[in-house]
């Protein structure tokens, strides 16, 4: 009997066999976290980002469930789709059971003398980078059975992450603000919004640069997507009520790509600091810039629900051990 090529990992087999719909115990937690997903977000596609699943996974996730149930959980011709009586009926239940689940876990890994655990952790790449190493470093020099898993993302998709349960924490930026306000966080460090220009720009005779004159030229800024996305935040806050006057050329996700498209002159780079610790920088000219608002907070966050379990706490003491990045300015005491 062949297998599936080299390299490429299994198809899930998803059991159809038929189940008698009282069986909780032919459910699975997969097609339970699916089924929410589904729910929570409003269509298949959207789940597929929280979950770090396929579309057609998801699916067959979900068609399993309603098969072992014997129900539709969904109404596929609504926009978005909508959950039927029984799949809104069920919600509650198949949430309350992966909360439990989830606990009882939980509880028995506090038992265990040598801690071993799994901590799924969600960062974005400046963090990943400069700070987020030294803090795994002090986690497995403590535990050093402690296995680690890295969900990268953008201040959108790592709030989702955190509320869905993807993640254990993240490293987060303080604003844009959070849409779930019940969200724990510690504040770790501020850094500045900095601007970027090549060596031979004739701003480069100021030390800093006032909001008037980045006005005068095009601007790069990131992350990429729309302002309602948070596209290009940390540019569009640092100029406030004059972020409506910017040429706002380009944003993008990756500083190596602002950094190039500053060097290549088409226009001034605003970018967090740290962010620029991530790419080479040689040719080019940083200045601060004389607003009040160029700056941001970068945070830790964790579910409410979750600040008691062994792993948060564990990982929060290693990261108040770890050094910070360079060019971050200390928020609270060590």
């Amino acid at each position: 009997m062949s297998g599936p090529p080299v390299g490429e990992p299994a198809e899930e087999i998803v059991d159809l066999a038929p189940r008698d719909p009282r069986d909780a115990m032919s459910l699975q937690t997969a097609w339970l976290r699916s089924f929410l997903a589904v729910a929570d977000k409003g269509g298949f596609g959207a789940a597929t980002i929280v979950l770090h699943l396929s579309q057609s996974r998801v699916s067959a996730h979900i068609a399993a469930l309603e098969h072992a149930l014997g129900v539709t959980l969904f109404d596929r011709k609504a926009r978005p789709i909508c959950t039927t009586e029984a799949g809104e009926l069920f919600r509650s239940h198949a949430l309350n059971a992966l909360l439990e689940l989830q606990r009882g876990v939980e509880m028995a890994r506090s038992t265990l003398d040598n801690f071993v655990a799994h901590v799924k952790i969600g960062s974005y790449p400046s963090v990943s980078s400069t700070y987020l190493p030294a803090v795994l470093r002090a986690l497995t020099a403590k535990y050093p059975g402690i296995t680690i898993e890295l969900h990268e993302g953008n201040a959108s998709t790592l709030e989702e992450m955190v509320v869905s349960g993807a993640v254990d924490l993240a490293f987060r930026p303080l604003l844009p603000k959070m849409h779930e306000t019940t969200l724990c966080h510690r504040t770790i460090w501020r850094e500045d919004i900095v601007a970027v220009m090549r060596e031979q720009d004739p701003l480069t005779h100021k030390d800093s640069l006032s909001v008037a004159d980045i006005l005068e030229r095009p601007l790069i800024g990131n992350p990429a997507g729309s302002e309602e996305e948070g596209g290009g935040f940390d540019l569009r806050n640092t100029l406030g009520e004059e972020a409506a006057r910017a040429d706002i050329a380009y944003l993008t996700d990756q500083p190596a790509t602002l950094v190039a498209l500053v060097r290549s002159a088409f226009g001034i780079g605003i970018i967090n600091r740290l962010a620029l610790e991530t790419t080479s920088t040689e040719g080019l000219a940083t200045r601060t810039i004389d607003s009040p608002t160029a700056h941001r907070e970068v945070a830790l966050f964790w579910t409410r629900r979750r600040s008691d379990a062994a792993v948060v706490k564990a990982f929060l003491d290693a990261q108040e051990q770890a050094q910070l990045p360079p060019g971050v300015q200390l928020i609270g005491s060590r």
